[in-house]
């Protein structure tokens, strides 16, 4: 904690929690307190909209009639972004320790390579991902299991839940504690109603998907949420589509560490495993060595699709 010299207000470190109706909302040692920015800052704001956003360390001040004002906005450690207008860099939140990938059995289906696309976000980013697969009170778990045994070999933590049953939520829970956590998936796989099923107190809203299996967008704005037992967790607007900023292909191999196990017995160093001849890769495929469906998830990563 700090003096400011020219107002004499009192100036300290806090964590924005929430972004609503240009207000920035900051919680400050458990306190939240409703912040404007100051002059510079709020001309910037106007013209970049990820200036400011959920996870960022901002310093404060308080006037002496209790006006918060953001005086400085810290560097961000990392931060989870997806396309915006004209394909925009858009920043959703900052400073995040792990992403939790959410997908769901049914309602929407299941999309593994869906999920490959946030397993390798999670890694360009440095971030812990960790895969929760939702509402398996609709599917047989044997079934379930054999979708997830390419991801479960690769040393992907796993959590089977269901936010009507409560199975999983003890588990899920204890992997939130103490961490800045990120909850991303597609619209409609359930991460609200697991968050309202481990913390009732915080009362997201939730709406049923749709029969057309395209999930509505509950969520309409990201915020952080401080956790009983330490930590916070972020809530995200419904991702369909993300973009792979600044992805190489040793990201790709951490997400596909069998594909570049069988990679070292190609014919060529810089097989791109798509036509090359002697290929390791796709010769696995055709001995049914390697999932297909693995193979083709990894094609459409590498050429950025």
């Amino acid at each position: 904690m700090a003096i400011h010299s020219e107002s004499q207000s009192v100036t300290t470190t806090g964590v924005v929690t929430a972004i609503q109706s240009g207000s920035v909302e900051v919680n400050l040692n458990g306190t939240a307190l409703s912040c404007v920015l100051r002059g510079k800052l709020k001309r910037e704001w106007q013209m970049v909209t990820s200036l400011v956003v959920v996870g960022d360390r901002v310093t404060v001040s308080r006037t002496p009639d209790g006006l918060g004002v953001i005086e400085e906005i810290h560097p961000r450690r990392n931060k989870l972004s997806r396309p915006g207008f004209k394909n925009y860099e858009h920043v959703i939140a900052a400073n995040i320790d792990q992403v939790i990938i959410v997908a769901s059995v049914h309602q929407p289906p299941f999309k593994r390579n869906l999920v490959d696309r946030f397993l390798l976000l999670a890694r360009t980013l440095g971030l812990e991902p960790i895969l929760v697969v939702n509402k398996v009170d609709l599917e047989d778990e044997r079934v379930i299991r054999a979708w997830l045994a390419p991801l479960e070999s690769a040393g992907l933590p796993i959590v089977l839940a269901s936010a009507a049953t409560g199975q999983g939520l003890e588990d899920l829970g204890r992997l939130l504690t103490g961490k800045v956590s990120a909850f991303a998936g597609q619209s409609g796989v359930g991460k609200s109603s697991l968050v309202n099923a481990l913390f009732p107190g915080l009362q997201i809203k939730t709406q049923e998907t749709s029969w057309a299996n395209k999930g509505r967008h509950t969520t309409t704005g990201s915020r952080l949420y401080p956790l009983p037992d330490g930590g916070y967790l972020a809530d995200t607007p419904g991702i369909k589509d993300l973009a792979l900023w600044e992805a190489d292909e040793e990201d790709l191999s951490e997400v596909f560490p069998e594909i570049e196990a069988l990679a070292g017995g190609c014919k060529f160093r810089d097989c791109t495993h798509v036509h090359e001849p002697k290929c390791a890769v796709r010769a696995a495929v055709e001995r049914h060595e390697l999932d297909p469906a693995r193979y083709r998830s990894y094609l459409r990563l590498q050429q950025g699709r």
